[in-house]
């Protein structure tokens, strides 16, 4: 019988590149978010608690799934044009310059969060579906720092569902 020990231990060694990711929005094709933060969102399904003679025990109940915000954190570019993508977004969404109370269709868009490995190959995809925005912080401005730091904004994101897909779009 030969040995098959080694079968157990992991296939690949290499750890999630904190560093490596890229955000691509449907709405805004050609404009780049240079992103420093983003996260993959939690996901949390409602369950139920039977009491029992011993203990309560868990059970699933079948009411869904809700997902958690989804936020980056975007280096502003020199013609603030991200910015100015998100910033109208909400504008439009929430009616901000509408002095008439027709309602308006929201915009949604698709997003993608391409994320490499350690060699910076592409490795998979958290594909994001219907996110609008919900919240973006202002630019501060300082002159008194001594080092060339960017201008960083946050964004955050309300979305109906993601997936997490490999570098070709299939399933994980």
């Amino acid at each position: 019988m030969a040995a098959e020990w080694y079968k157990k231990f992991p296939k690949n060694r290499n750890f999630l590149n904190p560093i490596g990711y890229l955000l691509k929005l449907d709405l805004f094709e050609g404009t780049d978010f240079f992103c420093q933060m983003a996260n993959v969102p939690d996901i949390n399904m409602p369950f139920t608690e039977v009491p029992t003679r011993f203990r309560p025990v868990p059970v699933i109940p079948g009411g869904g799934v809700s997902f958690g915000d989804f936020s980056v954190k975007f280096i502003v570019d020199e013609d603030l044009k991200n910015y100015n993508s998100i910033h109208d977004w909400i504008r439009r969404n929430g009616r901000a310059d509408d002095d008439k109370n027709t309602p308006q269709e929201p915009e949604y868009s698709n997003a993608q969060l391409h994320i490499v490995t350690s060699q910076y190959n592409p490795a998979f995809v958290i594909d994001y579906r219907d996110i609008f925005p919900v919240a973006l912080t202002g630019m501060q401005f300082d002159a008194t720092m001594t080092d060339a730091e960017y201008i960083t904004a946050d964004v955050t994101f309300k979305h109906q569902q993601f997936f997490i897909r490999d570098k070709s779009f299939n399933n994980l």
